[in-house]
This record gives C-alpha cells, sequence and structure tokens, in this order.
C-alpha cells in the first residue's frame, strides 16, 4: 500500500530521467531483489495550465487510409499505388516526426499549408499541462544491493 500523495509521486517520477533509468536497468541481472532505501527529493515542481492541440498523434492512420481508398472509386487503384510508394520513401528516408512533412524536399508550401489546414481544423484533443522538474535527489539511506534474493 502506498503513503504517497500525488505530488509526491510526480515528483519522484521526475526526479530521474528515463534514460537514467534505462541504463540503470542493463546493468541489472534477472532476479527478485529486496529494495529498503530513503531518497530525498527536493526542488521545484512546475504544472502548466491544461491546453489542448490539433489531434494528430491520435489519428488512426491505418483506419483514414482504409477510407481514403475506399473512397477513391475509380482512381482506388491508381491511389494504392502512389500510396504505397509515398510510405516506402517516408519509411526509406527514416523521416518520421514532427519534422517529416517539412523535411520532405518534394512537398512544396502549397502542399504543406494544406495539410496545415486540414490538420488544424480537426477537433482538438484536451491536454495536461506540461511540468517540468528542478530537483535533486540524494540517497539518505539504504541502496546496498549485492545479490538477488532468488534468481
Amino acid at each position: 500500500m502506498s503513503t504517497l500523495n500525488d505530488l509526491t509521486t510526480l515528483a519522484l517520477s521526475r526526479a530521474i530521467s528515463a534514460k537514467e533509468a534505462s541504463a540503470a536497468r542493463e546493468q541489472i541481472t534477472p532476479g527478485s531483489y529486496d529494495v529498503d532505501l530513503t531518497v530525498r527529493v527536493k526542488g521545484v515542481i512546475e504544472v502548466s495550465e491544461d491546453t489542448d492541440r490539433p489531434p494528430t498523434t491520435s489519428i488512426p492512420v491505418k483506419e483514414v487510409l482504409a477510407l481514403f481508398l475506399a473512397r477513391s472509386g475509380c482512381t482506388r487503384e491508381h491511389s494504392i499505388a502512389l500510396l504505397r510508394e509515398c510510405l516506402t520513401e517516408a519509411l526509406k528516408d527514416g523521416v518520421t516526426g514532427k519534422g517529416a512533412i517539412e523535411a520532405s524536399a518534394d512537398i512544396d508550401r502549397e502542399f504543406k499549408a494544406a495539410v496545415a489546414e486540414i490538420t488544424s481544423s480537426l477537433p482538438r484533443n484536451p491536454v495536461k499541462g506540461a511540468v517540468k522538474a528542478h530537483v535533486t535527489t540524494d540517497l539518505v539511506s539504504g541502496g546496498s544491493f549485492n545479490a538477488p534474493v532468488s534468481a
């Protein structure tokens, strides 16, 4: 049973980066470990106001592609071939994420503007405010782990 409140949980989750946790995991062998330690987390947690954004990260891409092809009518076969070509090119070039459209030299400003207009007109999704943590951690006691309890 946890005695942590929400702010304490948030502070702990931000005290160590995912990169640090991943690097530490690489050094730990499989097994079950007894853990008894006291850690001091001290600093400031800044929580921004909630906001909203276009739903570009949650668009169901496969469903959109299927709907597009289903509604392509007599151009369906050409649309499939063109879509396959574009998907292959994008995956081959490794261009992904926010900069994918901006990085493509084949897409002129008119098409980029059309994509921006379409995505900005979609219903916006509410998102929780950003969290910035300016904290330090100190091991107060414990933290001596020699061998797993069981393998």
